[in-house]
């Protein structure tokens, strides 16, 4: 088992967005990786990472992906981050499009993962950075895109959350952040909405009855 998680546990999905087709490889049964991982917290010997919540396609990271390519954005030549990326479809996206793309998640379990995906889709590994946006002495640089596909779980880390983002915002960086509608979004934003433009879109995602918002922050 490497980092909780057994190779021979994955399948491989196609996505289909638009004109853009892609093969993803993620866990055949994430319950059953639920299950084993907090069967291995019970071992007290053990330092185990969060549950291995980054090895599904979550319908924010498809509705982000779909949104980019509906809006045709301009990205070749864009420096981008993804936040939380887990399997990284939108960053996928962004670098089958020409953008510069760099990822962070803080699972140790996503590099090798995403690393096989960017092969199976034929793309160059994209730079990955095992560290969480709240770890305050991160610094990664700056950017013109900032990407966040359902990671708003957590109503007590958007301080922090909006720290880092504006840590990494370019001078008029564009942030993009995803989310199924979780209980607290409203409270997310409450310092960028002052130094951005904000906007919320909504975008419906295959196979999923609620929308997707999409929070948009235009700085500068």
């Amino acid at each position: 088992m490497n980092n909780g998680i057994m190779e021979n546990r994955f399948t491989v999905k196609t996505v289909q967005l638009a004109q853009e087709r892609f093969e993803l490889e993620l866990f055949a049964d994430l319950d059953r990786e639920f299950s084993a991982h907090f069967d291995e917290l019970s071992d007290p010997a053990k330092d185990l990472p969060e549950p291995p919540l980054f090895g599904s396609l979550w319908p924010s990271a498809e509705g982000l992906a779909s949104w980019l390519l509906a809006k045709t954005w301009p990205l070749r030549g864009q420096r981008v981050l993804e936040i939380g990326c887990g399997l990284g479809l939108p960053s996928l996206l962004c670098a089958r499009l020409g953008a510069q793309v760099e990822t962070m998640d803080h699972h140790p379990g996503v590099a090798s993962l995403l690393a096989r995906n960017c092969q199976r889709n034929q793309l160059k590994s994209l730079t990955f950075h095992l560290t969480s946006f709240q770890n305050a002495r991160t610094r990664l640089g700056t950017y013109d895109l900032i990407l966040g596909s359902d990671i708003l779980y957590e109503p007590d880390l958007y301080p922090q959350l909006e720290d880092f983002i504006l840590r990494h915002a370019g001078q008029k960086c564009h942030v993009l952040i995803a989310d199924p509608g979780r209980y607290a979004v409203s409270r997310f934003g409450s310092t960028l909405k002052k130094k951005s433009h904000y906007e919320n879109e909504k975008v419906m995602v295959d196979g999923h009855d609620l929308p997707i918002d999409i929070h948009h922050f235009k700085l500068g």
